[in-house]
C-alpha cells in the first residue's frame, strides 16, 4: 500500500531530523545542523541549546540559498571533476561545512576556535552516508 504525499514528506523530514540530531551529538563544538533542499530551504534544523544564532533569520536564509546554489551549479561539472564531497567555509568565528547528497545538503556550523573541525566533518559525512 502506497503512502500519500503528505505522509511521505513527513517521513522524509523525520529522517532528516534524526540525522541532524545524530550529527549534533558528535561534538559540543557544533553550533547548528540543518538539512537543506536544493533551494536552500531548511527541511530540518537544530541549534545547540544555549547557543545564540550569529545570523538573523533572513541572513541565514540568504546564506543557505547561496550555498545551495553553489552545490547545484557544481553538479554540472561532476562528470569531469567527480562528485563534491563537501564545501568548507572558514570564518574567524565559525566554520561551515556543507555536505551534499543526491537531492539536498546538510549544513554543519562549528565554533571557529575548534581545531579538530575536519574530524567533525568526516564524522558527519559518515552519519549522512550511512
Amino acid at each position: 500500500m502506497s503512502q500519500d504525499p503528505s505522509s511521505k514528506w513527513k517521513k522524509g523530514v523525520d529522517e532528516h531530523a534524526k540525522i541532524c540530531k545524530s550529527i549534533l551529538n558528535i561534538s559540543d563544538s557544533i553550533r547548528y545542523v540543518g538539512a537543506l533542499n536544493k533551494y536552500g530551504r531548511t527541511l530540518a534544523g537544530f541549534i545547540r541549546p544555549g547557543t545564540q544564532p550569529m545570523l538573523a533569520r533572513e541572513q541565514a536564509k540568504n546564506e543557505f540559498f547561496v550555498l545551495s546554489t553553489v552545490i547545484n551549479l557544481s553538479r554540472d561539472a561532476e562528470e569531469y571533476v567527480g562528485k563534491m564531497e563537501h564545501i568548507l567555509i572558514r570564518h574567524e568565528k565559525v566554520k561551515m561545512a556543507l555536505i551534499p547528497t543526491e537531492s539536498m545538503a546538510y549544513i554543519v556550523t562549528i565554533d571557529g576556535k575548534t581545531e579538530e573541525y575536519m574530524d567533525i566533518v568526516n564524522s558527519a559525512k559518515k552519519i549522512i552516508n550511512g
